[in-house]
């Protein structure tokens, strides 16, 4: 069993996509553009970054985009659901719950609407301060701090920064996506939740 489980939120714990996708979208028609929610989608799958990129968005545009998606996820955004039946089995097995996540304070809101704040040892979040994913300082921090073994913790997560923050913190870890295994760095991969809880254990 791995006793130590790093989780990413957005896509692997709570299914975000589909909010931040549409709000984003609604942001993109306010000002002209009438983009396909698949193609937000993509984008916003590699990163936000990556979205604000793509379709030219200023800085005014983002804080505005945010403050929307803030409002909204907190209504509309739900753990996946085997998550929080996973995890406490984790912990029932004398094993730990982590989030490493690009988010900030909208973590702790979202964790706390849903139950879910008991159940993680840590949180880091980007207030934290540390290079982002795929940089390995934040799981390099909480091996540490925690004193895991390498042999005993896995990062868990659905885009290929977050199997490769874990793969140079020489760690396993498990893409969360349908993809076959050889275009990924990832241990493993698995499409759904009780292949996940199979690994784990």
């Amino acid at each position: 069993m791995y006793r130590h489980v790093i989780w990413d939120f957005d896509g692997t714990l709570f299914d975000t996509y589909p909010v931040m996708a549409n709000v984003l979208q609604e942001t993109l028609r306010s000002q002209g553009q009438n983009v396909a929610i698949e193609s937000i989608l993509e984008a916003m799958k590699i990163s936000a970054k990556t979205a604000y990129e793509k379709y030219g968005l200023d800085a005014e545009t983002i804080s505005r985009f945010k403050e929307q998606k803030a409002q909204t996820e907190l209504k509309a955004a739900q753990p996946f659901k085997e998550i929080p039946q996973l995890c406490r089995s984790i912990q029932k097995h004398d094993g730990h719950n982590y989030i490493l996540t690009h988010r900030g304070a909208s973590t702790f809101k979202l964790l706390q609407a849903n139950g879910l704040t008991g159940i993680f040892r840590d949180v880091v979040t980007a207030e934290r301060g540390f290079a982002r994913k795929p940089d390995p300082a934040a799981i390099q921090y909480l091996m540490k701090h925690y004193q895991m073994e390498p042999a005993e913790t896995i990062m868990i997560g659905d885009r290929e920064l977050d199997v490769l923050s874990g793969h140079q913190a020489g760690i396993d870890s498990c893409l969360v996506a349908d993809m076959p295994a050889d275009q990924t760095v990832a241990t493993y991969v698995v499409s759904d939740m009780k292949d996940l809880a199979k690994l784990i254990f």
